[in-house]
């Protein structure tokens, strides 16, 4: 189980704002940018979250800004993490479709409940005060790393983008199923449709291994998300994008695409990009890619 991009930026947000809790200053946008490197185009609603869910609050001006609405000791990792990716409680089943058996429950309807619930139970018990000090032990060199750590800190950038598709929300919605059939395609037209860069011109393009998009996710939270993913492999090293795709209606003709997450470089081979030169990568590929799906859900839409 692992957060959405949406829940990682508002997990981070916070901490930011846990740290300066004690001086009593409020936090302006661009510290906490500064502080958590949460896309400058994205902090606002990211913080806006916080706010919503009575965690923190605002207030324009000069002297104005964001800080926590109670200390941290008193809100809990849950408040955070459900603030972004709303209530942890699965509303579908764990196993999706099966045989007409588990038409009311599945044979693991009991063991995922009691993990959800178990997990719920220790976000409640944990506090951000325990997030921040592990951060603030993490940053002096003083905490003691566990045994199961699991970074190896590749370098990774975060992608912000958008596209207006000329289509309502509802026939871009139905559409969407379509794409999930169809994304290695697109993705791999996107990738060959963009402009060659130095950091390319190295081995050429790199070649798409694998493609995902998610079902929508937050249901009764509108505009839903999808999560997009896909595989990259270039000279010595792999790319990795972990992405959310949200349709968000603009007017009753036209629907935005937002796309947002973080670009990932795999440490485990040779001729590693820089991070500008991945920054660029990931720019120009994701607005390739956006700009390929826009196409190809407005021809979909109009054939159907």
């Amino acid at each position: 189980m692992t957060l959405s991009r949406r829940g990682d930026y508002v997990m981070r947000a916070a901490i930011s704002l846990a740290h300066g809790f004690e001086a009593g200053v409020p936090r302006k946008i661009r510290e906490v940018v500064a502080d958590t490197e949460v896309p400058q185009s994205f902090a606002s609603q990211i913080l806006a979250d916080l706010v919503r869910a009575d965690i923190a609050t605002s207030r324009a001006g000069r002297s104005g800004g964001y800080r926590l609405a109670r200390p941290p000791e008193d809100i809990s990792v849950l408040e955070i993490v459900e603030s972004a990716e709303g209530p942890l409680r699965s509303s579908r089943c764990a196993l999706g479709d099966g045989p007409c058996r588990w038409d009311a429950v599945c044979p693991l309807h009991e063991t995922w409940t009691e993990a959800t619930t178990a997990l719920r139970d220790l976000l409640a018990r944990t506090s951000l005060a325990v997030l921040a000090r592990r951060d603030a032990e993490l940053a002096a060199g003083t905490y003691t790393v566990p045994s199961g750590a699991h970074r190896s800190h590749p370098v990774s950038v975060g992608v912000v983008d958008a596209v207006q598709v000329e289509l309502p929300a509802a026939a871009l919605d139905s559409a969407m199923s379509w794409t999930r059939r169809e994304l290695l395609g697109l993705v791999r037209r996107a990738v060959a449709d963009t402009a060659t860069t130095p950091s390319q011109g190295r081995a050429g393009r790199p070649r798409v291994v694998d493609a995902s998009l998610g079902p929508p996710a937050g249901k009764g939270r509108p505009p839903a998300r999808h999560q997009l993913g896909f595989l990259l492999a270039h000279a010595g090293h792999r790319e990795r994008a972990d992405l959310d795709l949200t349709p968000v209606a603009i007017d009753p003709q036209r629907t935005e695409l937002q796309l947002e997450g973080t670009w990932h470089q795999e440490s485990s081979g040779s001729d590693l990009l820089s991070a500008a030169e991945l920054e660029e990568r990931a720019r120009l590929v994701t607005r390739s890619l956006l700009r390929t799906l826009a196409r190809a859900l407005e021809v979909r839409a109009t054939a159907v």
